[in-house]
């Protein structure tokens, strides 16, 4: 039995939803900052800038490790089984780098300041933005 073919459409308006999750969270936290309200806690929390910062690199090189591996072996499979193995090849690795921005935001909410927080999560958005196809594999294969 084959599996179901997802249309490249719905894939990358997937892949575009992770992105914008980030995004629109990052602007309530900007929102939130800009408007003055009262800290979320009372003294930052340095240790939240360590894992901030330990967390957002090992998930960039987790989401692209699982990457390459989960191409190398949606390539090895036929045609017809290929589009779901490939389309898993960029969510799984889309949903680790989400994860780490999230809480990279969560860690510039929590301490009142951008540093780290929102540059790791600026970096961990661009490498998502930078690993969406923008256009669709099996069409360019030949397959």
């Amino acid at each position: 039995m084959t599996p179901p073919r997802i249309p490249f459409a719905m894939q990358r308006l997937v892949f575009l939803a992770l992105v914008f999750g980030v995004l629109a969270f990052m602007g309530v936290i900007a929102l939130l900052h800009s408007s003055g309200g009262p800290p979320v806690v009372a003294a930052p929390i340095p240790e939240l800038d360590l894992v901030c910062m330990g967390f957002g690199a090992g998930s960039t090189v987790a989401a692209l490790a699982l990457r390459g591996l989960l191409h190398r072996r949606a390539d090895a499979l036929p045609p017809d089984a290929r589009g779901v193995a490939r389309f898993r090849a960029h969510l799984v690795p889309l949903a680790i780098l989400e994860g780490g921005s999230l809480l990279a935001l969560v860690t510039w909410m929590v301490n009142g300041h951008p540093l780290p927080g929102l540059v790791v999560a600026l970096v961990l958005l661009s490498v998502m933005i930078m690993i969406i196809p923008f256009r669709d594999p099996e069409a360019t294969t030949g397959d």
